[in-house]
């Protein structure tokens, strides 16, 4: 059983590194790019890269501020990459509870360092990315398959079925 956690932890650590979002231009990321809800098909390399679109326009993030995000991100993806492959050739669970903890320790350890970078307002809305990101792999929807209601308060005026 632990065997299949795997998969499940390593698309749960690439969560922090985004993948496709609703603010993401049409289906099908462009000429050469995947096609829509090819996220766990993606490379490292492309999720990072797809954050970042994803955060430079939702975040608003000046050039400078781009660059440090980036740097910060891949340095947190690099140690949870390196964690999970060791993770691998356990199947303790405790071994498997101490490397969820140890991820979850990175991701904290990641978001205080974008505090250093980004605004409050920047960083609120960077875990509202995450959650979002989070909850629609739980839930297995694409962006835009939302079920009524959302499944989220709204807090925006006309924030009607779809929650968008």
């Amino acid at each position: 059983m632990i065997r299949y956690l795997i998969p499940a932890v390593l698309l749960i650590a690439a969560m922090g590194c985004g993948g496709p979002s609703p603010h993401d231009g049409p289906p099908g990321g462009g000429p050469g790019g995947p096609p829509s809800g090819a996220a766990q098909e993606m490379s490292p390399a492309q999720r990072l890269e797809k954050t970042m679109q994803d955060l430079t326009v939702r975040l608003k993030l000046k050039p400078e501020q781009a660059e440090k995000v980036k740097a910060i991100i891949k340095a947190g993806e690099d140690k949870k990459e390196k964690m999970l492959s060791e993770g691998e050739r356990s199947d303790n669970p405790r071994e498997m509870q101490k490397l969820f903890e140890r991820v979850h320790q990175v991701d904290l350890e990641t978001q205080a360092a974008l505090g250093k970078v980004l605004t409050k307002d920047q960083l609120d809305e960077y875990k509202d990315y995450l959650k979002e990101q989070r909850r629609r792999f739980e839930t297995g929807k694409k962006p835009g398959n939302a079920p009524p209601g959302g499944g989220r308060p709204s807090g925006r005026p006309g924030g009607g079925p779809g929650g968008v």
